[in-house]
């Protein structure tokens, strides 16, 4: 599996960005990041899909930071601040295909609210 040390958005794929609790999945040719928040993380309202807007900091042994669009009349954009990336790998195959399911069940459980 392709692994990268950072993401700057101009890269194309989808790829899995692995904090020490939860992972991202950050899908760069549809321009979506979808939180898959790990054991014990409270549900917020970035546990949905949401089209991303920047890409601002997104590299391992670093904290990340991006912009995702609002779909509430009163807020602009989300910003979403994440500890420490561990991993960024790009998803193909099999790996790629399951986290297709992992977006599809969190989209539903966020969508069911806390």
């Amino acid at each position: 599996m392709k692994t990268v040390e950072r993401l700057s958005g101009d890269e194309d794929g989808v790829w899995r960005v692995t904090t020490v609790g939860s992972s991202y999945i950050v899908n760069l040719q549809r321009g979506i990041v979808t939180h898959l928040p790990g054991v014990g993380s409270n549900p917020t309202i970035k546990d949905l899909e949401r089209p991303l807007r920047t890409l601002d900091a997104c590299m391992v042994g670093e904290a990340g930071y991006w912009t995702m669009e609002s779909d509430d009349f009163f807020t602009d954009f989300f910003g979403h601040h994440t500890i420490t990336i561990q991993r960024i790998e790009l998803l193909t195959g099999m790996e790629l295909g399951k986290a297709a399911r992992e977006v599809a069940l969190q989209n539903i459980n966020a969508m069911d609210g806390p």
